[in-house]
């Protein structure tokens, strides 16, 4: 198995790039988010995975090894295959993701395009453990007792049934300077 492919970016697609090493040209289904961060003609690094099955050989490709190992977790989830897995990363960060997985913010999850209610909550019961300890600190930015809105917020979220912990951590990674209450809420379940 390869463990990460580097070489020139030559061409993409909205779903696939084409890295060129050696004189070989791969192409590496990547998620939206490695695509919003390789732009051709740059020398990159992809961190890869080979899918085989009866249907072929798939290649997939992360700009870190971060979004790799979660869609590693992701397609060891009943249901959930490569294609499934990359399209999962692309609506969100790897850093996102996490946190929504490790706070049970199913609706975060479900806003992504193809999730479901009943996919989000799978996630979220096989990987919530895992990704605890992993997301389970709350962003530099909020490490602070939260605070006027962001305080709130995470009010808020608890009379809608969030544990108080899951709230502060929702409302940690959604918050950002001058964004109000709703905004704030809005964000952390799971909106734009």
């Amino acid at each position: 198995m390869y463990a990460y492919i580097k070489g020139r970016i030559t061409d993409m697609s909205e779903s696939a790039a084409i890295i060129e090493t050696g004189g070989v040209g791969y192409e590496v289904a990547v998620s939206a988010y490695t695509l919003s961060r390789i732009s051709v003609g740059n020398d990159t690094v992809l961190y890869t995975y080979m899918s085989v099955s009866e249907n072929g050989i798939g290649l997939y490709g992360f700009c870190t090894r971060e979004e790799r190992a979660l869609f590693l977790k992701l397609i060891n989830i009943s249901g959930i295959g490569p294609k499934g897995a990359v399209a999962i990363l692309g609506g969100m960060s790897p850093a996102d993701l996490g946190a929504a997985i490790a706070s049970g913010n199913a609706a975060a999850l479900s806003s992504i395009k193809g999730v479901g209610k009943k996919t989000a909550e799978r996630i979220i019961m096989e990987l919530k453990d895992k990704m605890s300890a992993e997301f389970s600190a709350v962003p530099a930015a909020a490490q602070t007792t939260l605070e006027g809105e962001a305080k709130e917020a995470a009010e808020v979220l608890v009379a809608l049934g969030y544990k108080p912990d899951a709230a502060e951590r929702a409302v940690a990674v959604a918050y950002k300077d001058g964004m109000t209450v709703n905004q704030i809420v809005h964000k952390a379940i799971g909106g734009k």
